[in-house]
């Protein structure tokens, strides 16, 4: 999968694309509403993504599977721009006013039909047998509740300098470092951009939607309540997504919707011991 052919997608909205183009699109959400019974939901929280979401679209018509699927986007408060682009190519949308992702997440899964959910982000941009890779395994193995894999970073408008090509692969040996260092490490370094969790399994469980919005603790904490629960697994699938934005060492990536969240003691315990070592540059 070579992200840089999405380039032309970046910050485009969809009446700029060629009508063949377009009708692709529409063609592929027109499709996806015939789906009676999908074994997968794959659900994309949408907030600030005008730049990003018609490259992400594009990656998921660009999936390859005869597993039957559905698409959730969860706008949660999204920009008129980014809601433009989902209603325009006929995308299935529904909305979560209360602000934050896990919120957003609870709200796809409730909405969700297929007996496995995967958590999509849209500035991402997945492998076209992204389902078969994730999904696949939960038919080999019962006892599987969740997969999971390791996001490569993209720059910009999906450009990859020999600099990024470098820093992904040293975040791909690091992460796999920190998988077997034990059970801790492992589920402080499991990321929602690369999840797939059987549905009637989370569903009793849900998301923290109390938490405050901090990239891998939500993660990690629902990580820690699925297991016990079942069997998880790491997959390798190319993933690419935005490089995320610099902050101080030893601390998680904040999240741009972080103010909304009230603090709780009991969870800032919870988010200080679950505080991510720093990613190499």
């Amino acid at each position: 999968m070579k992200v840089t052919s999405y380039q032309p997608y970046f910050g485009m909205n969809p009446r700029q694309l060629e009508d063949s183009d377009f009708e692709r699109l529409t063609t592929y959400f027109d499709l996806l509403g015939k789906v009676q019974k999908p074994v997968v939901s794959l659900i994309t929280p949408v907030y600030r993504s005008k730049e990003t979401l018609l490259a992400h679209i594009a990656s998921l018509a660009n999936l390859k599977t005869i597993i039957p699927y559905e698409v959730i986007f969860v706008e949660n408060n999204a920009d008129e721009e980014s809601l433009s682009i989902l209603h325009q190519l006929g995308a299935k949308v529904v909305s979560q006013p209360e602000q934050g992702i896990t919120p957003a997440r609870q709200r796809g899964l409730e909405e969700a039909r297929g007996t496995i959910v995967c958590s999509m982000d849209p500035d991402t941009i997945y492998d076209p047998y992204y389902i078969d890779h994730m999904v696949l395994p939960f038919f080999e193995d019962k006892d599987l509740v969740l997969t999971y894999s390791v996001s490569k970073s993209y720059e910009n408008d999906f450009q990859l300098s020999s600099k990024m090509r470098i820093r992904n692969k040293l975040k791909e040996v690091y992460f796999r470092l920190k998988m077997r260092k034990g059970f801790t490490s492992r589920i402080k370094h499991i990321r929602a951009v690369c999840m797939a969790i059987k549905r009637d399994v989370l569903l009793p469980i849900g998301y923290e939607t109390d938490l405050r919005a901090v990239s891998g603790c939500d993660d990690g904490m629902l990580a820690m309540h699925l297991h016990g629960k079942g069997k998880f697994r790491y997959v390798s699938v190319d993933v690419y997504t935005a490089l995320p934005p610099k902050r101080e060492p030893g601390k998680p990536f904040p999240f741009c919707n972080e103010r909304f969240f009230k603090t709780n003691t009991s969870v800032e315990q919870v988010y200080r011991s679950m505080e991510v070592d720093r990613i190499p540059e």
